[in-house]
């Protein structure tokens, strides 16, 4: 469902609903959270999901890894190309502009994340990592939301996802900011918006169900929006976005954060071509480097606000380490997570190397899985969140962590 909708007075005229401004009910519509007023919260966690399974072994190259050069042949990136991090690992030459970040010691790496109950399907395994529970068809709630609902002070927070439907993280009974753009995010009555607000306003506060609640809720944050100097204006620190979705959603992500209106977690959707069956080399050089320009131009813009942001970056599962006969990998196991922030220990490639020689790999064919998702996850949200999560993943209790964030 839009975010808002074009709408003509006599459409208006003929009767108010809730599709005047595209209100709907979770988990197949928009939903939201009142933020006027609402102060800054102490942390705020940005989950970028790159559906199709990208290649972590493309992303951060084993280079000291001999094996690495056998079974990928072709598509191999020489050690050249790559960006050296540590002279074991390296970074995918699209990605240079993360570089520095790296050095800095605010971007890490955490390399053959995963877990082996995601399956190889793209809609079991992302169904599975967005609900938590690898396996288990009887979640209904995300784990994202399960997260926003553990947070303190649930009254001024708030989540939002830039993407066209709500987000399966997401789902539940949590209020959540849905839409691909935020400056559409209002309501559209061509020269009467303040009787068309009026309007709305009086027919949701005569409804005492929870149409009426949500639609009183939604304009709060309409005008919540639109009071915000920073939602909408100019990148700062020089920042320059690739014209791209990665890059318009971290771009309106930063100018939420910049709001200070109490967001604390941010869905990125990217549904791009990292599902390489064939042609890896070029598609990967095309969307590694969206996704490093945009990752890039996130930290620059934000500046000192990094400090209270963690940016974690994930796939639903890796790649074969075999070159396929289509100059391309097939859907695999393990993948590599990237983790960008100021309270970052970055500098470093996080999780064990389990190798690529014979005997090494998982099923004869992928990298093994030393660094299950939901430790990672439950790490980076609670710190940034402040939340317990010891009960944030059903029937999985999470281990104490890599030690990521400071």
């Amino acid at each position: 469902m839009k975010a808002s909708w074009d709408i003509s007075r006599r459409l208006f005229l003929k009767g108010l609903s809730t599709a005047a401004i595209g209100v709907g009910v979770a988990p197949s519509g928009l939903l939201v959270r009142a933020a006027e007023g609402a102060a800054p919260g102490p942390g705020v966690f940005v989950h970028v999901f790159l559906r199709g399974g990208a290649d972590g072994l493309a992303l951060c190259p084993p280079i000291g890894d001999s094996d690495y050069f056998s079974l990928r042949g072709g598509i191999a990136l020489s050690r050249g190309d790559v960006i050296n991090l540590d002279g074991y690992f390296g970074l995918h030459p699209s990605l240079g502009r993360l570089k520095s970040a790296f050095s800095d010691g605010r971007l890490a790496l955490v390399h053959a994340v995963g877990s082996y109950g995601l399956t190889r399907s793209h809609f079991d395994a992302q169904d599975f990592m967005e609900t938590g529970a690898p396996g288990n068809r009887s979640i209904s709630n995300g784990w994202l939301e399960r997260a926003v609902e553990a947070i303190p002070g649930r009254e001024v927070t708030q989540a939002v996802s830039f993407s066209t439907q709500l987000t399966r993280s997401l789902w539940g009974g949590e209020p959540v900011l849905v839409g691909p753009t935020l400056s559409a995010f209002d309501l559209h009555a061509r020269g009467w918006r303040g009787e068309a607000e009026s309007g709305l306003r009086a027919m949701y506060e005569a409804d005492a169900s929870s149409v009426g609640q949500t639609g009183l809720e939604t304009l709060a944050v309409i005008n919540a929006l639109l009071k915000a100097p920073a939602v909408g204006g100019a990148t700062q620190n020089g920042a320059t976005y690739p014209s791209s979705s990665v890059g318009n959603s971290l771009r309106q992500a930063a100018q939420l954060i910049r709001a200070g209106i109490g967001t604390r977690c941010i869905f990125v959707n990217v549904a791009a071509s990292f599902d390489t069956h064939s042609r890896q080399l070029s598609a990967n050089q095309v969307e590694f480097g969206r996704l490093g320009d945009a990752l890039a131009a996130f930290d620059q813009d934000l500046g000192r606000l990094m400090d209270d942001v963690v940016v974690l970056v994930s796939t639903e599962f890796g790649r074969t380490a075999y070159v396929n006969g289509s100059e391309g990998t097939d859907h695999g196991s393990g993948h590599c997570a990237l983790v960008l922030g100021g309270r970052v220990r970055g500098g470093r490639v996080y999780g064990r190397w389990p190798g690529l020689g014979k005997g090494q790999l998982y099923e004869d064919r992928d990298l093994a899985i030393t660094t299950d998702f939901r430790d990672l996850f439950a790490e980076l949200a609670g710190r940034q969140l402040g939340i317990s999560t010891t009960n944030l993943f059903p029937g999985y209790t999470p281990g104490p962590g890599l030690g990521i964030v400071a």
